[in-house]
């Protein structure tokens, strides 16, 4: 039996017509690949009243005014725009364009290397953002012994230079700029929250 809905195919030895395709003709198609799916579009550049906020946070990078920036730069830079790379990930550009001898870089470059983090530049969304902030806070807690929120800056700047994705000295300096009191205490989870939320 046959039922003309589901197109149930008779054996190869019944034709249903000369222009019908036998079984194994119909089963071979049926066993093809399906079209390969599209490419995916490149990443979408932002809009270009954001494009132009971008460019003057660029040129904020600029210390030579020749319209590009040092490669060492381009984490700071990318993070100013909005973006949010990893030190791993900033590396790996960086010892690309130092492998092709390039130490300053153009806002074309830089913006290239954003869209490539994907449609929100590699952005946290506001729930991630609190996830994050709270992982980090979590972690400095084991090193406030009186659960006070403050912490000792020589043991923060301990942490930040020999730990993960460790900073150079000057960015910790650059970090925590400002942020000392005067009993040499910074207030560890002001500064996480500034951090991630820009």
């Amino acid at each position: 039996m046959f039922r003309k809905a589901n197109q149930l195919h008779p054996p190869p030895s019944i034709r249903t017509s000369s222009t019908t395709p036998d079984c194994n003709q119909q089963w071979r198609s049926d066993m093809t690949a399906p079209p390969p799916a599209p490419a995916p579009a490149p990443n979408p550049k932002p809009e270009k009243s954001r494009i132009l906020e971008m460019h003057a946070v660029f040129l904020g990078h600029d210390t030579r005014g020749d319209n590009k920036i040092s490669i060492r730069h381009l984490g700071d830079c990318l993070r100013a725009m909005g973006a949010n790379p990893s030190e791993a990930m900033v590396s790996k550009h960086v010892r690309l364009f130092e492998a092709s001898t390039m130490q300053r870089i153009c806002f074309d470059e830089v913006m290239a290397i954003y869209c490539s983090f994907g449609k929100h530049g590699g952005m946290s969304s506001p729930t991630e953002k609190q996830i994050e902030e709270q992982q980090f806070i979590s972690s400095l807690r084991l090193f406030d012994t009186d659960n006070s929120g403050w912490m000792p800056a020589i043991r923060l700047r301990r942490i930040l230079t020999t730990t993960g994705e460790s900073m150079s000295s000057s960015e910790v300096d650059e970090l925590l700029k400002g942020r000392i009191n005067e009993q040499g205490l910074v207030d560890y989870k002001q500064l996480i929250h500034d951090i991630i939320h820009g």
